[in-house]
């Protein structure tokens, strides 16, 4: 079963673009086999997220295993945020 992982930071609209470069160059590289898609997302209020569809819950186990703090908490840490990681099962899909 695919897992969505979405964290999230309030982060201060100056840096919004450390975020957006740092996001955009991370996947300009090349994106683990374990990650089916990821978003950039950004509210009204300054908050920026990162949600990322993983493959399985055993992919997502793997990166989290890495000694290095994952991607999405990093950058959002980096920018001033203090970054909140919440978990979903992705239970139903709609079309593409």
């Amino acid at each position: 079963m695919a897992v969505m992982s979405f964290v999230g930071a309030k982060i201060a609209f100056e840096r919004h673009e450390d975020v957006r470069r740092a996001y955009t160059e991370m996947v300009g590289r090349g994106l683990p086999s374990a990650i089916r898609e990821t978003f950039l997302l950004r509210a009204e209020d300054g908050t920026m997220a990162i949600a990322t569809v993983w493959r399985s819950q055993e992919d997502l186990g793997v990166v989290h295993s890495w000694p290095e703090e994952p991607f999405a908490r990093r950058v959002l840490r980096e920018a001033g945020g203090s970054p909140r990681a919440e978990f979903f099962d992705v239970v139903a899909e709609g079309p593409d």
